[in-house]
């Protein structure tokens, strides 16, 4: 028996869906599964996810949503519903957030310039009109940002500014 795609209840008793999709794509890693689960859970969605399935899908899918899981699969496709894709979205987005690095406020060593400078792009200043306050070029102004974003590990001088709000980085006015 050699199947092409194997429909995996998740609460079968003795061994867990999970577990029984882990051993059959370490054995047969060519077959793709389609967990039927009875809840829309996301933590449960990711484990079946990791375990290996390709599909997802509800006990009380109708019959024609569950046939097109199954071909959706054969055909290479990940599958599951809307619903559940919207909340594994996210997940995902969550575990993104979860390991983008940390840096604390101790370890990021701004120059008093690139301090000077957080506080008038604070004020809503352009680059050109900080360079005039500062009596800078205005290259020089955005070397500065352009130092302070890479050592904030930021993209937009708006959330240097908040990172700087938020550990009271900024001179109070």
């Amino acid at each position: 028996l050699q199947p092409e795609v194997a429909l995996i209840d998740i609460g079968m008793p003795g061994k867990d869906g999970i577990e029984v999709t882990q051993e059959l794509r370490r054995d047969l890693p060519e077959v793709k599964v389609v967990i039927l689960g009875m809840v829309d859970l996301t933590d449960e969605i990711m484990a079946c996810i990791e375990a290996g399935a390709a599909g997802y899908v509800l006990k009380e899918a109708s019959f024609d949503h569950l046939v097109e899981t199954i071909h959706s699969v054969h055909r290479g496709e990940s599958f599951c519903s809307p619903r559940m894709a919207a909340s594994l979205f996210s997940r995902i987005a969550e575990l993104a957030g979860e390991r983008l690095p940390k840096i604390p406020a101790s370890a990021v060593k701004l120059t008093v310039r690139e301090l000077e400078i957080l506080n008038v792009i604070a004020e809503g200043l352009s680059n050109k009109a900080i360079a005039k306050r500062l009596s800078i070029e205005a290259q020089t102004v955005k070397n500065h940002i352009h130092n302070i974003l890479d050592k904030l590990q930021l993209h937009t001088r708006l959330e240097a500014v908040e990172y700087a709000r938020e550990r009271k980085l900024l001179t109070e006015k």
